[in-house]
This record gives structure tokens, C-alpha cells and sequence, in this order.
């Protein structure tokens, strides 16, 4: 049961506060992240779960690469994980 103050003839306003969600990150609740590119090595059938403890065992490290280096810093960034699906190999 809720009870709330009667305010007799006077007006009344309730006001529960303001809430700034300007600086939260937009990746939470979403899931992982997808980046296409080309890598040493990886699945290209489906795409696989890249985290900073298996980057350079899945893809093959390759830190002149473009695409690694965008899985790289968006790990980098506390994204606990990216989903990655290659298209072919980085030559």
C-alpha cells in the first residue's frame, strides 16, 4: 500500500531529480561489437570472440594491420570482447 500526503486545495508538484546519461557508454547492454576485415588467421565462416587474451591466437598478430589494430584499441578501450568476422587475409 502507498501512501502519499494530501495536500488539501494547495497545488502540488513531484519532482524525483534529473538524470544525465550524456556520458554513458552506448556499447553497454547492446552485446559485443562487430568489425569486418581481412587477418592472418581466423574462421571466415562465422564470426569468432575476440577478447585481449586470445587476439593474437585467433587473428595472428599483425600490428601493421589496420584491422587488428581496430580490434586491438577498441579492446583496448575496456570493451570486454569484439566479435570479428574475417573476409579473407591480410597480405
Amino acid at each position: 500500500m502507498i501512501r502519499t500526503k494530501v495536500l488539501g486545495e494547495a497545488a502540488g508538484i513531484q519532482w524525483s531529480g534529473l538524470q544525465d546519461r550524456t556520458e554513458t557508454n552506448s556499447v553497454t547492454g547492446l552485446g559485443a561489437p562487430l568489425i569486418v576485415g581481412q587477418f592472418r588467421r581466423g574462421r571466415i565462416d562465422k564470426p569468432i570472440t575476440i577478447t585481449n587474451g586470445n587476439i593474437k591466437a585467433e587473428l595472428g598478430y599483425d600490428p601493421t594491420n589496420k584491422d587488428y589494430i581496430a580490434v586491438q584499441s577498441m579492446l583496448d578501450t575496456g570493451v570486454p570482447s569484439v566479435q570479428v568476422l574475417r573476409i579473407g587475409n591480410h597480405n
